[in-house]
C-alpha cells in the first residue's frame, strides 16, 4: 500500500514520514506529537476506529486530517465522498479542500460519525475481532439479531433543551450514515454544529426487528415509537449501567453527555 501512496505524495512535493501504529491508542499519540511538531497534515490509513484515534490527537489544532479508506467499512470516507481507491484517495489528499468541521463529543471524547447507547453499543462491546474481520459489517447485524434474545432493554432517559424522552436505545449522528448503506440519522450534516438524535422507545424484540426493517426502507422516522430531533447538547442517563459506543468502538457506560464542538477539526475533503 505504501508503495502506491508515497509516490503520489512525493510528486506533490510533500515530505512523508510513515508511522505505523503498535496498538490501541497509539494513533492518538502519533497524531498529537505531529500536531505539537507543527505538521500541516496527517494522513490516516485505517477504519473509522483509527480515524477516531487520529482525530482525538489533533482536535483543536491547526493540523489537518486526511483519509485513506481502510478497515471494515470506513463510513466517514463514504460520507464525504473520498474514493475507495488508495491512489485516488491519495490524490484527494494532495488536491483536496481544507475545511474545519464540527465534531461530536461524548463525555470529553471526540467522535466523527455517531454515538450510540443501548443495543448497538452492546453488540459493539461483545463483537469478536476475528468475526468482524471475517464478515465485515455483516458481523454487526448478525450479532445484533443473536443478541436480541438476551439483551434486557433497560430504560434510558434522554434530556435536551427542556425535552425529556424515555426509550431503550439512542443514536446521535454527526453524519447521516450508519454502516455502509443505511442512514439512521438522515438529517445530520457534517458541517452543521448539531446532532441528529433518534430515540427508539420500544422494549420488545419485535420492536427492534421492525426498527431494522424501517431503517433498511428509510421509513423508521415515521414510526410512532421513534423520536427524532436535532440539538447541540444532550445527556443520557439510566438506572442501570447501559453501554455506549462512539464511531463503532465501545466507549463507556451511562451516564453520558453528548455535545458538539464547532469548527474543532481541520479535514482534507474532496473539492465541492
Amino acid at each position: 500500500m505504501l508503495g502506491r501512496v508515497v509516490p503520489v505524495l512525493s510528486r506533490a512535493g510533500m515530505n512523508v514520514d510513515v508511522r505505523p501504529t503498535e496498538g490501541p491508542g497509539h494513533a492518538t499519540e502519533i497524531a498529537a506529537q505531529a500536531a505539537g511538531d507543527g505538521v500541516d497534515r496527517v494522513l490516516a490509513w485505517g477504519g473509522d476506529g483509527t480515524l477516531n484515534e487520529v482525530a482525538r490527537g489533533i482536535v483543536g489544532t491547526e493540523t489537518a486530517l486526511g483519509v485513506l479508506p481502510g478497515g471494515t467499512v470506513n463510513v466517514f470516507a463514504r460520507e464525504v465522498g473520498i474514493p475507495r481507491s488508495i491512489e485516488a484517495a491519495a490524490e484527494t489528499f494532495v488536491r483536496g479542500e481544507l475545511r474545519r468541521i464540527p465534531v461530536g463529543v461524548a463525555s470529553g471524547r471526540p467522535f466523527l460519525l455517531m454515538a450510540g447507547v443501548g443495543l448497538d453499543a452492546e453488540v459493539v462491546r461483545r463483537l469478536k475481532t476475528g468475526f468482524k474481520h471475517a464478515l465485515g459489517a455483516g458481523a454487526f447485524w448478525l450479532d445484533g439479531f443473536r443478541m436480541l434474545a438476551s439483551y434486557p432493554m433497560p430504560t434510558i432517559r434522554v434530556r435536551s433543551e427542556g425535552r425529556e424522552v424515555e426509550g431503550s436505545g439512542l443514536i446521535a449522528g454527526k453524519t447521516r450514515r450508519y454502516g455502509p448503506r443505511y442512514a439512521i440519522t438522515p438529517e445530520a450534516r457534517l458541517e452543521e454544529p448539531m446532532l441528529h438524535v433518534v430515540v427508539f422507545r420500544g422494549r420488545k424484540r419485535l420492536d427492534y426487528v421492525r426498527y431494522l426493517a424501517g431503517i433498511v426502507s428509510g421509513l423508521h422516522l415515521r414510526f410512532d415509537d421513534v423520536v427524532s430531533f436535532k440539538t447541540s447538547a444532550l445527556t443520557v442517563e439510566a438506572d442501570s449501567s447501559v453501554p455506549c459506543q462512539i464511531d463503532g468502538e465501545y466507549a463507556r457506560c451511562t451516564p453520558v453527555e453528548l455535545q458538539v464542538r464547532d469548527r474543532a477539526l481541520a479535514v482534507v475533503l474532496p473539492r465541492r
